[in-house]
């Protein structure tokens, strides 16, 4: 049977980074930081066009972490977006797929996220066989909604995340129950984002615990 290689609209294409490698580093150590230090809000310095409905953050970390050997899972309205697909299949290569289980990155709208029981978790001999799920939200801030603690963190810190729905903050929380196995997260909004990984505590706080 054929194997149909994925069009690339041309017309749709933008520029990428300016300078591919020193760019792609500067934002993977910026990711690093992310993840190692849980809950501590990075502002990706760099200004980029970003195609269709990808902001910023979500753009660079793409262009950073994606590549031929990733297979990357698009929810429903980016997938269906000619100006994301293109220009991922463009300047990543990355091979595009239809089910989120077996991805290893997934991209999504804070509107339209998978149940993260349809993601890879993992497995007790290969944990780091997960998904990274990388989630646009409208808004991210360091106010007391959510108390973090764990790995990379001295004390704890708090964060807020927009966007997100009380099913998936719950089913995020409670995953934390099963680490080693879990989806590492991490939230872009504009030209800042934020990481969670799997090893960092999520307790919802009460409003007045986030009184002054």
């Amino acid at each position: 049977m054929a194997v149909l290689t994925p069009t690339v609209n041309s017309n749709a294409l933008i520029a990428g980074f300016d300078d591919p490698v020193q760019h792609g580093q500067q934002v993977f150590r910026a990711l690093l930081k992310a993840m190692s230090e849980p809950g501590t809000l990075i502002d990706l310095k760099l200004d980029l066009t970003t195609p269709g409905q990808l902001n910023n953050s979500t753009w660079q970390t793409l262009l950073s972490l994606i590549d031929a050997d990733t297979k990357l899972w698009l929810s429903p309205h980016l997938n269906s977006d000619e100006s994301v697909t293109s220009n991922l299949r463009f300047h990543c290569q990355s091979p595009i797929i239809d089910g989120s289980k077996t991805a290893d990155f997934a991209v999504a709208l804070a509107d339209e996220l998978p149940v993260l029981s349809d993601l890879a978790w993992g497995t007790a001999e290969y944990p780091d066989r997960s998904t990274t799920l990388i989630v646009q939200v409208p808004a991210l801030s360091d106010e007391p909604h959510w108390e973090l603690t764990g790995p990379g963190i001295e004390s704890r810190k708090t964060a807020r995340i927009a966007g997100l729905s009380e099913a998936f903050r719950q089913a995020l929380i409670s995953s934390r129950k099963r680490f080693p196995l879990g989806v590492d997260c991490i939230f872009c909004c504009g030209s800042k984002l934020l990481a969670l990984p799997r090893s960092t505590q999520i307790r919802e706080m009460r409003p007045e615990e986030g009184e002054a």
